[in-house]
């Protein structure tokens, strides 16, 4: 383990009650006068570094103003381009819708003769239609006439055979008219006038038969031409038909034309009438531009005023030091040896290597031991820390200007390159911190973690008190986290130690652990010398009222009651971003863990107001699901209220009724009655109620987190989450994305980690705020965990101890306290 100080002490201190060692005094001769001499010191030279801080800011502020006075004027013209482009623009709209309405009207006469072409191309079909007919008609007939010549050529071999009949005839006439001699000659004559005209008959056949033959041809030649009239009048009605669809697309296509049109006129006419809303809404923000000049110009003279006090403040505070440092020397006291205030804590902190700490006890002590680029004071907000100044360049660097002479605990400068090279300590996968992804968003951050790369390109050294930080994209969240104790800025001695930079020099004992002020802190020295803490939940509202304790931290309804009612005792109350939950080991195959709906019985079947009333003591608000109202408050959050009935219903529903294995829940072995176990122990039996046959697995306390023994031994842990910062991204990412030790329920939800990369690059607070909402129901549906409560804290301290402050983090800045008498 890797320790932070200069050395390890092998005892515990004693307790004993607070006590300040001094020697007499030449005036007051008592310590009061000696602890009031130191604490005015600590006092003048605070407020001169706050003077000094107040007035860097107002030079930042004065150069921010001046740049806002820039941009509007840049806005201004910018305004002016755009009025002129949408006059422009407004004016082009009106000819479009101009020669819309013409459009239209050519549409309009376009589908008049596209109708009168589609009446004439039906007549032309009927025409043609009618000419098929007749041709058909016509071939009838011919037909017709084949058959009656066919008839004729019959016909004509019945007269040929009946002249070739006559020709025999007269050839026998004239042969009986040879053998009638005298008598029969006038037969003879007529004999043969009968040959002739069967000769001749014979001979107009043949021609008539002749003339047949032709016809005949004629009529196949007439039958052909009119099977080609009809294959064309039928290719005619084909082309016709095709010219009617066209005609009927070109009608279909005007009309629709005609409808496009009017909704392009309606939409022109709509957009007419933005762009002169847009023109109205232009000239007002012209004129608010106008008045935002002017009132920059006012603020820089104000902010130019206030420089010019803060320079007045600084002349005059350097007045006060030197004043108070004579009246002081006079007072001729030996030097102030300091006062020790003594504390404790539950000793549940595994580490003190801020690097590597997780935990949120472990932050009372780091916070105060170690130091970071910026800091967190006690209303949440960013303060300066080393850097004494920032800025934005871009979207997405910052540029962040360094204190001179800032200093380690072993007197080493901190210097642009120390910071670095701490950074890069963070990120190094060898050091394999579970913090690492406090940095992940700077350029070359992912390269260097995975050892692609052998330096982070992100992190540029200026010179040698300048850096910055380029992202890889804007990231709100981003300087919030270079205020936590993880991301403090560290450096290693010879042995490989871990030294810091923060107001206290940490040694740790077995038990307990020592803060001694650092006397060359940058924001100058505590008020306190020394700060004991004890580790132990042991005797500590007995311990607190015998006077062995100055102020202690209180998260529990016994140790509350013990002390909120004692004279001389003042308790503060509050509360913290942060959650108490029941995680499942998602990765069990037990079947309640398995079963969504199971989980959502668990969820009603714990009676979270018992948690929090018999345990908490009232210090705490039952949740509805991970994040607490104070970082993202959604109204519209149902939560699952306690109602074992619908538990075993939905128990019932999964057929997860009757005896199963053993569910487990880890319990903290080696804590006794604190408030983890007391919780498990609630849930356990709440659990039991619904029938469920729970089994706690004892596991050492510095154990009871790791994600691997979670996944290997239990069903279901009991943790809490506080926040690092009040950005939603800081507070969900370590807990549900999933590849990290945080998330210790190993859930995994694409839809979640889709959400949550779109909500990380968002830069517009509003819509950003809606989808971690949306995120947090989506979580809240999946059931990861049983939801308990959001904590609230509550400290008490004696009467003559002022300036603790519990900032929304949870944590408190030991520098800070003042003990303003004696006891």
């Amino acid at each position: 383990m890797l320790f932070f100080g200069s050395k390890k002490s092998s005892k515990p201190a004693l307790l004993q009650p607070s006590t300040i060692s001094t020697t007499s005094c030449s005036i007051t001769n008592d310590t009061a006068t000696a602890l009031l001499k130191h604490n005015q010191e600590c006092a003048v030279s605070k407020i001169r570094n706050k003077i000094e801080e107040t007035e860097i800011a107002a030079d930042s502020l004065i150069q921010i103003t001046n740049s806002i006075n820039q941009s509007v004027e840049v806005q201004m013209n910018s305004i002016e381009k755009v009025v002129s482009e949408i006059s422009n623009y407004s004016a082009l709209a009106q000819e479009v819708c101009a020669s819309t309405e013409s459009s239209k009207q050519i549409s309009g006469q376009t589908l008049e003769v596209a109708g009168q072409g589609h009446d004439a191309v039906r007549s032309s079909i009927q025409a043609m239609n009618d000419i098929g007919q007749s041709v058909i008609n016509a071939k009838g007939v011919v037909r017709m006439l084949d058959t009656k010549a066919a008839e004729i050529n019959n016909l004509l071999d019945v007269i040929k055979d009946i002249a070739g009949n006559t020709n025999l005839l007269s050839l026998n006439a004239s042969i009986e008219a040879a053998r009638a001699g005298e008598a029969g000659r006038g037969f003879a004559v007529v004999a043969q006038e009968v040959k002739h005209l069967a000769e001749r008959s014979i001979e107009s056949v043949d021609y008539i038969s002749k003339t047949i033959v032709e016809i005949n041809k004629s009529i196949n030649q007439t039958l052909e031409a009119m099977d080609a009239i009809a294959t064309k009048v039928e290719l005619g009605a084909q082309i016709a038909n095709n010219t009617a669809q066209v005609f009927n697309t070109i009608i279909d296509a005007v009309n629709n034309s005609g409808a496009v049109y009017e909704e392009i006129s309606t939409a022109i006419s709509k957009q007419t009438a933005s762009l002169e809303s847009v023109m109205g809404s232009t000239e007002l923000m012209s004129n608010t531009s106008q008045q935002l000049i002017s009132t920059v110009e006012v603020a820089s003279l104000y902010t130019q005023f206030v420089k010019t006090t803060l320079s007045s403040l600084t002349e005059a505070s350097t007045g006060l030091q030197k004043i108070s440092t004579q009246m002081l020397e006079k007072m001729s006291c030996p030097p102030f040896t300091g006062a020790t205030l003594r504390t404790s804590l539950p000793n549940e902190i595994t580490t003190f290597n801020p690097t590597m700490s997780s935990e949120y006890l472990g932050g009372h002590i780091l916070s105060n031991a170690h130091a970071g680029l910026l800091s967190i004071n006690a209303a949440g907000n960013l303060s300066p820390g080393i850097a004494k100044s920032w800025h934005l360049e871009d979207d997405c660097t910052w540029v962040f200007n360094l204190r001179k002479g800032a200093k380690f605990h072993n007197s080493q400068e901190i210097t642009a390159e120390v910071i670095k090279k701490s950074f890069e300590y963070l990120l190094h996968p060898s050091t394999d911190s579970p913090n690492a992804w406090c940095l992940q968003y700077v350029e070359g951050a992912e390269e260097y973690c995975s050892g692609k790369a052998n330096t982070v390109s992100g992190i540029t050294i200026l010179d040698r008190y300048r850096l910055s930080i380029k992202l890889s994209f804007p990231y709100s969240g981003f300087l919030l986290n270079l205020g936590q104790f993880y991301s403090s800025i560290v450096t290693k001695d010879v042995k490989g130690n871990i030294i810091g930079c923060g107001s206290y020099i940490l040694t740790t004992q077995e038990d307990s652990c020592t803060l001694a002020a650092f006397p060359e802190y940058f924001n100058g020295e505590p008020y306190i010398k020394n700060i004991h803490v004890r580790l132990t939940k042991n005797n500590v509202a007995e311990d607190f009222i015998e006077g062995k304790y100055d102020f202690i931290f209180i998260d529990n309804k016994a140790l509350l009651d013990k002390v909120k009612n004692l004279p001389d005792i003042k308790v503060y109350t509050n509360s913290i971003m942060g959650t108490y939950y029941a995680g499942f080991n998602l990765t069990s195959d037990s079947p309640y863990v398995q079963s969504r709906e199971a989980r959502q019985a668990f969820n009603h079947a714990v009676n979270k107001q018992r948690i929090i009333s018999e345990i908490l003591g009232g210090l705490g608000t039952e949740s509805k699901g991970p994040f607490p109202p104070s970082i993202v408050n959604d109204p519209t959050l149902t939560g699952y209220s306690y109602n074992p009935a619908l538990a075993k219903e939905l128990l019932a529903k999964s057929s997860l009724t009757g005896p199963r294995r053993k569910f487990k829940i880890l319990y903290r072995q080696d804590a006794g009655p604190t408030v983890f176990n007391k919780i498990t122990e609630y849930i356990s039996e709440d659990l039991t109620r619904i029938g469920i046959d729970c089994e706690l697995v004892n596991v050492p306390s510095a154990k009871y987190l790791d994600v691997n023994l979670i996944k290997s031994s239990a069903d279901l842990y009991i943790a809490r989450w506080v926040a690092d910062t009040g950005d939603p991204d800081n507070f969900l990412q370590p807990l549900f994305a999933p590849g990290l030790r945080t998330n210790r329920s190993s859930y995994n939800s694409e839809t979640v980690n889709k959400k949550l990369a779109v909500a990380n690059h968002m830069l517009h607070p509003t819509k950003r705020l809606d989808l971690y909402k949306d995120i947090q129901k989506t979580i809240a549906q999946d059931f990861p965990w049983i939801f308990l409560y959001h904590p609230h804290m509550a400290y008490a301290c004696r009467n003559n101890i002022s300036g603790i402050k519990m900032n929304p983090l949870g944590l408190f800045k030991y520098e800070d306290i003042i003990m303003e008498q004696a006891d």
